[in-house]
């Protein structure tokens, strides 16, 4: 094991730890804010927590998404926060963060990947490559499409949060082709810290979930009954109380070495 993911056990920190999450696709940072808003009720006076927009997304939805520049986004978060962080992310988010703590593993607390133990193919990105074709020739009449089925299937204040910011679609095509090569397993097995898995029972994103909690060298999986792949959205208070109960076993640990690597 490095030393850079040693820990030792220290007096109550002054500041809890950290955290940052990261968004689904198509959606922006503020769509979590009220998971954001339930961590940051997991320390008595306050959990600090950052929903950046990624490359593609939000307030960046002019800019080319890259893997890369996301696990950049994360990092300029935590060298905002000065110290290591726990990195929490849903769908698309849930990979950039194992991406963030495999290639950057001192800066990681802990890693919590929600909704995204489907190790990405070519055979699972086919019908998001669909989709995402259509948005592109067709951006309004998918817009619309996408905004109605969502509001059917989830409701209109989850539909809402995922609107806040702005839904880009167009965004979609070059998430696909970046995340279809990504080898999410390899880059758990890398991290040495704690990793949680988080999964809706009823998530198509399960499909790999034993494979996932056996590459990870300090895993656990929590599957939540009757719930979808939007559950953090659908279920926001779960969701942050689930981060910030990680985040708070964080507090108390320092982890050595700081920093970032070249």
């Amino acid at each position: 094991m490095p030393p850079s993911a040693l820990a030792t056990t220290e007096p109550p920190v002054d500041e809890p730890t950290p955290v940052v999450l990261v968004h689904g696709i198509r959606v922006s940072g503020a769509t979590l804010h009220r998971v954001a808003a339930a961590v940051s009720q997991t320390a008595p006076a306050g959990r600090q927590v950052a929903t950046p927009d990624l490359p593609g997304h939000g307030r960046r939805r002019h800019e080319t998404f890259t893997l890369p520049g996301a696990v950049d986004t994360v990092l300029a978060e935590i060298d905002r926060f000065g110290r290591p962080t726990v990195v929490a992310g849903m769908s698309m988010g849930g990979y950039v963060a194992m991406a963030v703590a495999g290639r950057h593993p001192q800066h990681v607390a802990a890693l919590v990947p929600m909704c995204a133990t489907a190790q990405p193919s070519r055979l699972l990105a086919a019908p998001f490559e669909t989709f995402g074709a259509v948005t592109s020739f067709l951006p309004r009449q998918a817009a619309v499409i996408s905004q109605a089925l969502t509001r059917v299937a989830v409701g209109r204040q989850v539909s809402e949060d995922m609107e806040i910011g702005g839904l880009s679609l167009g965004s979609i095509a070059d998430v696909v082709a970046e995340i279809k090569r990504f080898d999410a397993l390899a880059e758990v097995s890398r991290y040495p810290g704690r990793t949680v898995f988080v999964n809706g029972r009823q998530d198509q994103f399960r499909v790999h979930e034993r494979r996932f909690v056996d590459a990870a060298p300090d895993a656990t999986l929590t599957v939540i009954p009757g719930a979808s792949h939007l559950f953090p959205l659908i279920q926001p208070e779960l969701a942050g109380r689930i981060v910030g109960e990680v985040a708070a076993s964080c507090d108390h640990t320092r982890i050595l070495g700081t920093e970032r690597d070249s």
